[in-house]
């Protein structure tokens, strides 16, 4: 009997082989969604300042639902950020997709005044969430979360967070902790709930490498994250963008059961899978640069080298190498769908 989305992620997840090989996005957006489906997709990604979705659950997995169904992608996403307190988020100068704003967290005065994080027991966000998961299917629910870093670094901003690294690492700590504790409160209640997998979104990394020296991270971040890490009973995906090589290994002491996405361009993932494919699964890795420049017969290629290479044995996601992002060529995306109809099955 064929394996439904949800077990399929689960098992590869476990690194145990698949019936098909999954398919999962952060986030799909509704440009190219609408552009693949053949019908208008308005899934709406924002979070209220409180940082809980703004959409009402029921619709959120629904519109999300139809992009599955065409794609065969495996995964709904919802959204449990704690706020992040930035300037107004703008779209960036040079016309890509990055959103651009300053931290607001420089000073212990800043602290003290505006690091306020909603309860993450409100009843609204709570409903919503137990109305997203009534309309689940058999597809696998993602409750996506940050476990502290990478909020802090975008509520200092880069510069004021190297400054406190030299001369107030304790603002960084509090600052940080701060936002573990809250997602230490919260990943319970969405596991009740009934979300199947933890994803954190935390970049720590640009393409030449780490945001900070993988001491500083080991001494001042990992501790109080593995203790939150620890606490949750469903499988935990992590996600950096960048050059994660140098903190991969600190890294792994989160005990996740997986990492995306391995970015294509700065990280060689056949060197990941043989040094720690025994340890963890894989995510991601279709360069997304491909998906908007290549032709379809270039993604084919692509996504038949990463099933048949780093998908031997099990252990292994397909997932761009972040998002499908509204100026890919909808060709190619398809391209990418039927590649792994075609090559990832037994």
């Amino acid at each position: 009997m064929p394996m439904t989305p949800r077990e399929r992620v689960l098992a590869a997840l476990r690194r145990e082989e698949v019936d098909q090989v999954p398919w999962i996005e952060g986030i799909v957006e509704n440009g190219i969604a609408s552009a693949v489906c053949g019908e208008p997709i308005r899934v709406d990604w924002s979070v209220a300042p409180d940082g809980f979705p703004t959409m009402p659950g029921d619709q959120l997995a629904e519109e999300q639902k139809k992009v599955n169904r065409v794609l065969g992608k495996a995964n709904l996403q919802f959204c449990a950020f704690a706020p992040v307190f930035c300037h107004r988020m703008k779209k960036a100068d040079d016309g890509s997709p990055v959103l651009v704003g300053d931290g607001m967290i420089k000073t212990r005065a800043d602290f003290d005044r505006s690091f306020k994080l909603p309860s993450p027991t409100d009843a609204d966000f709570v409903e919503n969430a137990r109305k997203f998961i009534a309309h689940k299917d058999d597809y696998c629910t993602c409750a996506c979360i940050r476990l502290g870093i990478g909020a802090t670094l975008l509520s200092m901003g880069l510069e004021a967070f190297a400054y406190a690294m030299a001369d107030e690492p304790q603002l960084i700590a509090d600052v940080h902790d701060g936002y573990a504790d809250w997602t230490a409160q919260v990943v319970p209640i969405l596991e009740e709930i009934g979300f199947d997998v933890i994803w954190a979104f935390d970049d720590v990394a640009f393409n030449s490498g780490p945001v900070f020296n993988p001491a500083f991270y080991k001494e001042q971040i990992l501790p109080k994250e593995k203790a939150v890490a620890a606490t949750f009973t469903r499988p935990l995906i992590t996600h950096s963008d960048g050059d994660m090589a140098p903190l991969l290994d600190a890294w792994l002491e989160l005990g996740q059961q997986a990492i995306h996405p391995i970015q294509t361009d700065v990280m060689d993932i056949d060197a990941v899978k043989r040094q720690y494919g025994d340890r963890v699964a894989i995510v991601g890795n279709i360069f997304m640069s491909d998906l908007v420049d290549k032709e379809p017969a270039d993604i084919e290629l692509q996504v038949r080298q990463r099933i048949e290479r780093i998908g031997a044995g099990g252990g292994y996601i397909v997932s761009s190498s972040n998002s499908l992002t509204d100026n890919m060529k909808p060709e190619n995306v398809l391209a990418m769908r039927d590649a792994i109809r075609r090559y990832g099955g037994r």
